[in-house]
C-alpha cells in the first residue's frame, strides 16, 4: 500500500529497424477514435520517460507543469493553480509527498502526488482553452490494477484509456489531446475498487494556442518520411 500514515511513516521506500520504429510511433494512435474525431489518447509508451514525448516533441504542444503548491502533507485540495488557469477536483484530493506520505512512484520522480484518499474515482475540471493534458497515475495497493482515464471535450466527445498499473513503483503515463477547434473540458480517473484508491502526479497541460496540430493521418505521413533510414533507441529516463 502506498499510503503512509503519520503514525508510522514507514518507507518501502533495440535499436529498431525503420519498420519497427514506424510501428512504434504509429501506435500513438492505436488508442484513438477514427481520424476525424476530436479527442485522442496516448498510453505509457508515449511519455517523456520512454524518450517518446509524443505530445511535446512530435505533436508540438508546449506543455506547462502544474507547480507544486508546497502544502502541508495530508492537506485536502479542491483547486490547483497553473499558469494556464485553475484545475478543480471533485471530490477533493489530498496532498502527499513521495518518501514521507506516499511510498513509491516511477521514473525516479520524488515530488508531490495527489491521493484520492481511498476513493475509486475523481474528476479533474480543466481551465478553459486546454488542448492537451498528461499526467501519471498509480494505485494505492501494491498489486496490478486496471486504471481507466476518460477525457471529455467541450463538444461532448469522449475517449477512454485503460491501462494495468502496478502499485509498487509502477506509476504510468496517460496523455490526451484534441484537434481542430475542440478543447478538453475534464478528466475522470477511475480505479478498480480493490486498489483502495490511487495517486496522481506530474500534471502538465497545454493551451490551444501552443501549436496547431494536424490530423493523425497527416502526422503519421510526416513521421514516416522523417524516420526513413533512421533507427530509434528508446530510453527509460525521466526528464523533468
Amino acid at each position: 500500500m502506498n499510503y503512509i500514515s503519520i503514525a508510522t511513516m514507514t518507507q518501502k521506500l533495440p535499436i529498431a529497424t525503420l519498420g519497427a520504429a514506424f510501428i512504434a510511433i504509429g501506435s500513438a494512435f492505436v488508442n484513438t477514435p477514427s481520424a476525424n474525431a476530436a479527442i485522442f489518447s496516448l498510453d505509457d509508451s508515449h511519455s517523456w520517460a520512454t524518450g517518446s514525448d509524443t505530445l511535446g516533441s512530435i505533436l508540438g504542444f508546449s506543455m506547462v507543469n502544474v507547480p507544486d503548491p508546497e502544502l502541508t502533507p495530508l492537506t485536502s485540495v479542491t483547486t490547483l493553480f497553473s499558469p494556464l488557469g485553475d484545475l478543480t477536483f471533485s471530490p477533493e484530493i489530498q496532498y502527499r509527498q513521495i518518501g514521507s506520505t506516499w511510498k513509491t512512484w516511477s521514473g525516479g520522480y520524488q515530488g508531490e502526488v495527489y491521493s484520492s484518499d481511498g476513493k475509486d474515482s475523481i474528476t479533474i475540471n480543466l481551465p478553459s482553452n486546454i488542448a492537451a493534458f498528461d499526467f501519471y497515475v498509480q494505485p494505492n495497493e501494491f498489486s496490478l490494477y486496471e486504471i481507466t482515464v476518460t477525457a471529455a471535450s467541450t463538444t461532448g466527445a469522449t475517449t477512454s484509456l485503460l491501462q494495468e498499473v502496478l502499485g509498487d513503483g509502477g506509476a504510468k503515463y496517460f496523455g490526451f489531446y484534441t484537434t481542430g477547434q475542440d478543447l478538453i473540458s475534464n478528466i475522470t480517473v477511475t480505479a478498480n475498487s480493490k486498489a483502495a484508491g490511487f495517486g496522481i502526479g506530474e500534471l502538465y497541460l497545454a493551451s490551444a494556442a501552443s501549436k496547431p496540430v494536424p490530423e493523425p493521418a497527416s502526422v503519421l505521413g510526416l513521421l514516416a518520411f522523417g524516420l526513413f533510414g533512421a533507427a530509434s533507441t528508446l530510453k527509460h529516463k525521466k526528464s523533468s
